[in-house]
């Protein structure tokens, strides 16, 4: 059996070298890109607990991602409670406690910001070291698919000659090349689109951030400067990534994303992201101009997905060659490892004689669910950012669901082991969407006229699940992780709804 990778990047270099572990040695894997990635800008620096436990765990780059990276605490996110003043930085700050480390390493990351460029070369050594994994510079120009008689792929190589390839499989991972969903028509742009403008900083003063009214709890077992910093607006969000340079001093990685339908001004150069959010967030734009600009990168209307992601016909399409997601939740990467994983296991059973086309098609539908879950989610939250009080309640519901449903689940397999398949359907309960906040909790936010800091309802250790990486031998303890959330969520909309009608009684809340 052979396996044709199509691309040089991030994704096919995982998809890599989790086969090679994975998979029997008579399986070739021939990676096909060009030594250049190009000029497309890398995404994906901030990683969250799915990704990590992939690096870590199946690829073994722990001792690596603690050395030449900084840990990830938490998400921090900052929602202003008088977004009009410019002046008034006070903020509601929640972000997850992150659990100590009775080893002594200041507080357990239960992730990592990545240098993607270093992180990138890196795993293109491991592949160039790996004498089971073949590589060929070049580009692929065209496929004829086949799925029972092999695929067959035209190569242009680096040095201007030709040749072709029969395949297997081909795994799509070219990017936002597409090549695969372009040339199947697969490609999907949805409505609720989104432009993007970041930049990373250098030689920068970060005790700047702390220039705020924070409100909500201090962690005194790490440091909230080693999280991803997310200051919301309306119709917009702004990142903050802390980095390691090469030379071991700090970067910052900045991003501005936003929902044309819900943000008019176009923010595509330094110039205008410090006019527009000195606006509303003085305090990142006072932090930028401590800096040095070291590169600047745009997307416009870059949201799509393609759909159907795998094929019986013995084709799979991964990363940015199948969706592009807004970035608010860092998933992006952990999407990815999803999809490694299940061709993994498509894979190993077609190799043992077990290839399944309902199979593959479960497990494509599957993978699709949380991507356009947690994106609708995202699209629905964007015309209320700057509502303190809501998206407070939204984010607190959303990483409780996170913690107790969506991460136990990936860390137990249930998203391609067939054993236990059918806790997946957990993601997606009486046709809901487990991430969005229940329509009753919409409504008691409309009874608030204007939030106080006293009205916020902070949960930090609460909805910090953990057991919520533990590979569990019993599926039954996976069933109580889930039983256990529920009780979260539902203790959390008691609280929050009792706290209103209190306030309601003294009447402080109601609108006039």
């Amino acid at each position: 059996m052979r396996i044709a990778m199509i691309g040089n990047g991030l994704v096919s270099n995982m998809a890599a070298l989790y086969f090679r572990k994975q998979l029997p040695e008579s399986v070739e894997i021939v990676l096909i890109g060009p030594d250049d990635r190009g000029g497309l800008p890398l995404v994906g620096e901030s990683i969250i607990e799915i990704t990590a436990n992939f690096l870590e765990t199946q690829l073994g780059l722990e001792d690596y991602l603690r050395e030449h990276h900084v840990p990830k605490h938490a998400l921090t996110y900052y929602f202003k409670l008088d977004p009009d003043n410019p002046e008034d930085r006070t903020y509601s700050v929640h972000s997850t406690e992150s659990l100590p480390n009775p080893d002594g390493y200041e507080g357990s990351p239960g992730s990592w910001q990545l240098n993607r460029e270093h992180f990138d070369d890196h795993l293109r050594e491991l592949v160039a070291a790996d004498s089971g994994i073949a590589r060929i510079n070049g580009r692929v120009k065209d496929i004829q698919i086949d799925g029972e008689g092999g695929h067959t792929l035209e190569i242009k190589e680096a040095d201007g000659g030709s040749r072709t390839l029969e395949a297997n499989w081909v795994i799509d991972a070219s990017g936002r090349n597409r090549f695969l969903g372009k040339k199947l028509g697969l490609t999907i742009k949805p409505e609720g689109q989104r432009d993007c403008f970041w930049f990373r900083i250098a030689d920068f003063d970060r005790s700047l951030l702390r220039n705020l009214n924070a409100l909500g709890p201090e962690y005194d077992h790490y440091d909230r400067y080693y999280t991803t910093h997310h200051f919301m607006g309306h119709g917009n969000w702004i990142w903050m990534i802390p980095l390691k340079a090469e030379d071991g001093g700090e970067l910052m990685s900045i991003g501005f994303v936003s929902h044309p339908d819900h943000y008019e001004h176009d923010v595509r150069s330094i110039d205008s992201f410090l006019e527009q959010v000195s606006k509303v967030h003085p305090v990142v734009t006072d932090l930028v101009k401590s800096g040095r600009v070291v590169d600047t990168n745009l997307l416009r209307r870059y949201h799509y997905v393609t759909n159907p992601t795998y094929s019986p016909d013995r084709w799979g399409i991964i990363g940015d060659a199948s969706f592009a997601p807004d970035p608010l939740f860092s998933n992006g990467l952990a999407f990815v490892t999803l999809q490694i994983e299940q061709l993994g296991a498509l894979i190993a059973r077609d190799y043992e004689g077990n290839h399944s086309p309902e199979f593959v098609e479960k497990l494509a539908t599957y993978f699709m669910g949380p991507v356009l879950s947690s994106q609708t989610t995202i699209t629905n939250w964007y015309p209320t950012m700057d509502d303190a009080y809501l998206s407070s309640i939204r984010i607190n519901w959303i990483e409780t669901v996170y913690f107790y449903l969506f991460l136990p689940l990936v860390a137990n397999r249930c998203h391609f082991d067939p054993k236990r398949l059918r806790l997946w359907k957990a993601m997606q309960v009486r046709g809901e969407n487990p991430f969005d906040i229940p329509q009753e909790l919409i409504e008691a936010r409309k009874r608030v006229a204007k939030p106080m800091p006293d009205h916020f309802v902070y949960k930090g250790d609460e909805k910090l699940n953990p057991k919520a990486r533990t590979l569990w031998a019993d599926i039954d303890e996976v069933y109580e992780q889930l039983e256990a959330g529920s009780k979260v969520l539902a203790g959390y909309s008691k609280e929050l709804l009792s706290r209103i009608d209190k306030l309601e009684g003294e009447g402080e809340l109601m609108m006039p």
